[in-house]
């Protein structure tokens, strides 16, 4: 990994990763663990490039929806995860006593649990993008950077560095 070289008034930085750093393929993917893999959320912890990893593939009811952020909680904990990397582009809205919940309950414990950063993908618009949007505007004031992207890998950059790609 690169980290920033000044160019003018801009930071550049490059995150490169070969396979000669980091072993062969299939060590790496030994070295994942799925957390959830049910029809509505799948939460992976990625040993390559150590990240956990949730996308959100449809409607979850509210005792899922509860029970997966907590699953990623648990994450959390057992891999001193400091960024994290949310796949929401086909999340269903969520409901406003769950996006309560979020904020004062699983919000403070993924602080606690050493939670820096939360990178959220979402579609590039619709009321998704407006609900998560302003999600990371809440959360953000509240000890936990969260940021939205419109790609998985700019997200995953975010997360692991706390920089953005120019």
């Amino acid at each position: 990994m690169h980290l920033p070289e000044a160019i003018g008034d801009s930071v550049a930085y490059t995150y490169a990763m070969t396979l000669a750093n980091v072993g062969d393929r299939e060590t790496a993917q030994r070295d994942d663990e799925v957390y959830l893999d049910e029809p509505y959320l799948s939460i992976r912890w990625r040993s390559v490039p150590q990240i956990l990893y949730a996308e959100w593939k449809g409607f979850a009811t509210s005792s899922e929806f509860r029970a997966g952020l907590l699953t990623g909680i648990r994450a959390i904990r057992q891999r001193h995860v400091t960024g994290y990397v949310s796949d929401a582009r086909r999340a269903k809205l969520v409901l406003p006593e769950d996006e309560r919940w979020g904020r004062e309950v699983w919000l403070p414990q993924a602080v606690a649990a050493g939670l820096q950063r939360m990178a959220i993908v979402t579609a590039t618009a619709g009321l998704g993008k407006m609900a998560y949007d302003d999600a990371a505007t809440a959360m953000d004031s509240h000890g936990l950077s969260m940021r939205t992207f419109d790609s998985v890998a700019a997200a995953t950059t975010w997360a692991l560095t706390g920089l953005k790609g120019l």
